[in-house]
């Protein structure tokens, strides 16, 4: 998929951002330190000191994701969107999306079952593993043509 100009391309970086931030969000909050996160990527600071404090996860995931939108959009505009994707650790989501796949699971496994590498070092083992009377046997159908 590629985008025809850097406001739809921005829309993308957006939303991946996003999901990330709230996939790694889920996984601190797990843990047990969801506050210190936020705190450490620097959105703790734009967000209500009583939501921090209850630590719920689906409101600070929400004020954080608007937050986080925020926060790329001044710094593209400002033209320091590589170092704050990079201050979050989230700096691959520049790239281009040709790297990420979309091939359904079933899909995916189909077409590992098909490739033929396997049998291509079958056949290369079978004339390696002839004993000598076997390739002398094998040689005596071929005629040298001088």
């Amino acid at each position: 998929m590629k985008h025809a100009s850097f406001d739809e391309r921005l829309d993308g970086i957006l939303v991946r951002a996003a999901i990330r931030l709230q996939e790694r969000m889920r996984l601190a909050y797990f843990r047990g330190n969801l506050t210190s996160y936020l705190n450490r990527i620097g959105l703790g600071k734009f967000m209500d000191a009583s939501t921090l404090e209850r630590g719920s996860l689906l409101e600070l995931q929400d004020q954080a994701a608007v937050q986080l939108a925020g926060q790329i959009r001044k710094a593209r505009a400002k033209g320091y969107l590589k170092d704050l994707l990079e201050k979050l650790n989230m700096l691959e989501i520049l790239h281009d999306d040709k790297h990420i796949r979309t091939v359904s699971l079933g899909q995916e496994r189909k077409q590992e079952q098909k490739k033929a590498c396997l049998k291509m070092v079958e056949g290369e083992n079978k004339r390696s593993a002839m004993t000598e009377d076997e390739k002398r046997e094998l040689l005596k159908n071929f005629k040298v043509i001088k």
